[in-house]
């Protein structure tokens, strides 16, 4: 009798293990979630020269590098690229020292350089990536959820701004529709003229029409659960739709040493 029911729990654990299969990977982002409340303001502008003084950035950084993400969560994936994204951007500040803008013009009026966001210069989960390889190729790529462009930030004054708050695989999902709120509601995402009866949009709709349009149907059908009040009664007006000027002047708090 006691051989049989051994052998009864050893079949109950098993066929458990069986049905949850391999428990998800975490990885902490603590210490990541500090820097941001301790160097980013209420406007999401950032202190670079207190990030680049602090040790426990660099211990932050040095941990993206081993990192396993394909063990991880659908969730927690995203969350560690998303802040992946967001700490090589502030690292590259750090480093590169722009005086006004991420992507200094290099030809006034004809040619404004992007390299800042296409030289891989870091090591992340095993390999060299840059904030495009991030954004582009394992974000949109492989998650298809547009709401990623309202937490990923490119340390400009038209992108949303940084948030205090490090993403978890635990606060993903309201975080990004908390992001994606805020921004489309804010004068950086949507701008109403009754004058002119415009919608003034963000060009971030414009860049990524596609991805809304993949999720939504359109850019309208993306937004129009997003917006307050005043901005859906405008909608009714039939207002035609213009984008916003996209400013790149940098997102610090003041000038880097």
């Amino acid at each position: 009798m006691k051989v049989k029911t051994f052998i009864l729990i050893l079949a109950l654990i098993w066929a458990s293990v069986l049905g949850h299969g391999k428990a998800a990977a975490s990885f902490d982002h603590s210490t990541f979630d500090q820097i941001l409340k301790k160097y980013v303001n209420d406007k999401g502008l950032v202190d670079y020269n207190g990030v680049a003084g602090d040790p426990a950035f660099k211990t932050y950084m040095d941990s993206l590098e081993s990192a396993k993400p394909e063990e991880m969560s659908r969730d927690g994936m995203m969350a560690f690229w998303i802040n992946a994204y967001n700490a090589v951007t502030i690292d590259k500040v750090i480093k590169w020292k722009p005086k006004k803008s991420v992507r200094e013009t290099l030809i006034p009026g004809v040619w404004t350089s992007t390299k800042f966001f296409t030289s891989r210069e870091h090591t992340v989960a095993g390999k060299r990536l840059s904030q495009d390889d991030i954004e582009h190729e394992i974000l949109r790529k492989q998650f298809k959820d547009p709401r990623i462009h309202f937490t990923i930030i490119c340390a400009s004054s038209s992108c949303p701004p940084l948030s205090r708050i490090a993403f978890t695989e635990e606060n993903l999902q309201p975080r990004m529709e908390e992001e994606t709120r805020k921004y489309i509601n804010s004068l950086r995402g949507t701008k109403t003229d009754y004058a002119e009866n415009t919608l003034y949009l963000s060009k971030l709709f414009d860049w990524f029409a596609g991805d809304f349009e993949s999720k939504s149907g359109s850019i309208m059908n993306f937004i129009k659960p997003y917006l307050n009040q005043q901005a859906l009664e405008f909608l009714d007006r039939n207002p035609k739709i213009s984008y916003i000027h996209y400013d790149w002047s940098l997102n610090a708090q003041g000038s880097l040493k």
